[in-house]
């Protein structure tokens, strides 16, 4: 099963993340929850996915992250660890 992709992202997508960070008001601490759970080399699910890092949600699709959404934001796809 391929790693979800966080190097070497599209430009697009790379912009959107960093605007999403932005405007979320994500924290350092949870920046580097999320810098762990990167190093970790999570595997990439078949489509949409999502990982709840409690104050906010990351989605993405196949290996690519996609977006950052806010704790009680609806995600899509399946929950991944």
């Amino acid at each position: 099963m391929p790693k979800i992709q966080f190097t070497n992202l599209p430009r697009g997508i790379w912009h959107h993340l960093l605007l999403r960070v932005e405007e979320r008001r994500i924290s350092a601490t949870d920046l580097g929850a999320l810098q762990k759970w990167v190093k970790s080399e999570p595997s990439a699910p078949d489509g949409d996915w999502y990982k709840d890092f409690g104050s906010f949600i990351l989605c993405g699709v196949g290996r690519f992250p996609k977006t950052i959404l806010e704790k009680g934001m609806k995600p899509f796809g399946d929950p991944i660890e």
